[in-house]
C-alpha cells in the first residue's frame, strides 16, 4: 500500500499559522496535487506564495528519505508560471496583474523533517495593497497543462477604540484599588473581511549597565498574551471586539519574565505599553477553524482549501500595532503615576527617567 504525504510547509508569517501533515492511503497511481500557501499583507510590499507539490513514495521507501530531498516537493524552476491579478471590489473590472518570480533561498527556511537546503518561494512586489480589491491567483503548470487558481479579499482597515488618542498618555490604569488592581478594557473595531483577531500587550523597559562594564543601553520587552476572538460578522466589518488585561496578571507576567537582576545592571528605565493585533482574513480563518482540535468525540474532521485544482489556503492578514510616543513637552510615560510607583517596588530595579518631577528617577 502506497501512502500520500500533503506537504504543508506554511512560512513564517502570527501567530496563526501552524504546519501539519496528512496521510492518505491509496491505491490509484500517483496525481500531481498542487500545495500553495499565500497570505497577502496590505501593509507589505514584497508578497511571498509558497507552491509545492505531495509526492508518492515507492513501496518500502521511507518517506522521511524523500523528504530529505528537495526535488521531491519543489517543481522546477522551468515547470510553474504565476500571476496574481486585482479586480476591483465593487464592480469587478480589471485594474491589473502582477507576475510572481521564482526565489531561492531569499526567505530562510527553518530546520525540520523536509530538506531545507532549497527554500523556494514565489513573489510579486506591490506597495500598495487596495484593500477594497478582489486579487485572484493564478498557477499554470505547462508540464502537465494544468491550471490552480484562487482569489481573496484583504483585511479592511481596523481600529482600536480604546483607548483613544488622547489616552495615550494615561493608558495603563493598574492603580491600587481596594486592596487590588484595576483592570484595562482594551477594545478594537474590526474592517471588513476580517476572520479574527490575536491580541498582546506590550510592557517595554531598558536595561542600563554601570558605565565602566561598557555594556550599551538594551532595550527589553514584555509581551502578554489576551487571546484571540474570532469575529462574528467576518464580512461586513465594523465589529467591536474587547478584551480585559487584569491589573494583578499584568503585574505578574512582569515578575515571572524579568529577571531580579543581571551582571553590571544600573538599572531599568520604563517606557510606554504598546499593543499588537494580528488580523486574519476570513478565508485564513475558516482554514484554523476546520484545522482546530475537536472538542468532542467526533474526531473526523473536515478539510478545507479555497484553492481550485490544489490544496492549501490563498488569504489575507496583517499585523497592526499601536504604539506611542513620549510627549516631548512633559516626558510622561502613558503608564499612570500608581503604576509607575508599583513597578518601583518590584525589586526589579524599574525607574522612571524622564521626568524632573518624579520621584523614582533613574541615576544619571
Amino acid at each position: 500500500m502506497k501512502k500520500l504525504f500533503y506537504i504543508h510547509i506554511l512560512f513564517v508569517i502570527s501567530v496563526f499559522l501552524f504546519s501539519c501533515e496528512t496521510k492518505v492511503n491509496l491505491n490509484a497511481e500517483y496525481k500531481d496535487i498542487t500545495v500553495v500557501y499565500g497570505l497577502i499583507n496590505p501593509n507589505d510590499s514584497i508578497h511571498y506564495i509558497k507552491i509545492n507539490k505531495v509526492f508518492l513514495p515507492d513501496d518500502g521507501v521511507n518517506a522521511n528519505t524523500l523528504a530529505a530531498n528537495q526535488e521531491n516537493f519543489n517543481y522546477a524552476a522551468d515547470e510553474l508560471t504565476a500571476t496574481v491579478e486585482e479586480y476591483r471590489g465593487d464592480n469587478g473590472n480589471y485594474v491589473g496583474s502582477y507576475n510572481l518570480v521564482r526565489t531561492v533561498n531569499e526567505v530562510p527556511k527553518d530546520d525540520g523533517v523536509f530538506d531545507n537546503s532549497v527554500n523556494v518561494l514565489y513573489k510579486f512586489v506591490e506597495p500598495t495593497i487596495n484593500r477594497n480589491n478582489v486579487y485572484k491567483l493564478k498557477i499554470y503548470n505547462s508540464k502537465l497543462d494544468k491550471e490552480i487558481t484562487s482569489e481573496t479579499l484583504i483585511v479592511g482597515n481596523s481600529t482600536v477604540t480604546s483607548p483613544t488618542l488622547s489616552q495615550k498618555m494615561a493608558f495603563w490604569i493598574g492603580a491600587p484599588n481596594n486592596g487590588g488592581f484595576a483592570n484595562r478594557s482594551i477594545s478594537f473595531t474590526t474592517g471588513k473581511n476580517v476572520g479574527r483577531i490575536d491580541a498582546k500587550l506590550v510592557f517595554n523597559y531598558t536595561n542600563h549597565f554601570v558605565a565602566s562594564s561598557g555594556i550599551p543601553p538594551q532595550p527589553q520587552k514584555v509581551v502578554m498574551k489576551m487571546g484571540e476572538i474570532k469575529a462574528t460578522n467576518p464580512v461586513d466589518g465594523n465589529e467591536l471586539i474587547e478584551w480585559t488585561m487584569d491589573g494583578a496578571t499584568f503585574f505578574d507576567n512582569i515578575t515571572a519574565t524579568v529577571p531580579t537582576t543581571l551582571p553590571n545592571l544600573s538599572h531599568r528605565e520604563l517606557g510606554n505599553v504598546d499593543l499588537e493585533f494580528v488580523i486574519a482574513g476570513t478565508e485564513l480563518n475558516v482554514y484554523m477553524e476546520v484545522a482546530e482540535p475537536s472538542n468532542t468525540v467526533n474526531q473526523n474532521k473536515p478539510s478545507y482549501t479555497n484553492i481550485t485544482n490544489g490544496l492549501g489556503v490563498f488569504s489575507s492578514r496583517e499585523t497592526y500595532n499601536w504604539i506611542s510616543t513620549i510627549d516631548p513637552n512633559t516626558g510622561n510615560l502613558n503608564l499612570t503615576a500608581p503604576t509607575i510607583e508599583k513597578l518601583s517596588v518590584m525589586g526589579l530595579s524599574f525607574c522612571f527617567g524622564n521626568s524632573s518631577t518624579s520621584g523614582y528617577m533613574c541615576p544619571q
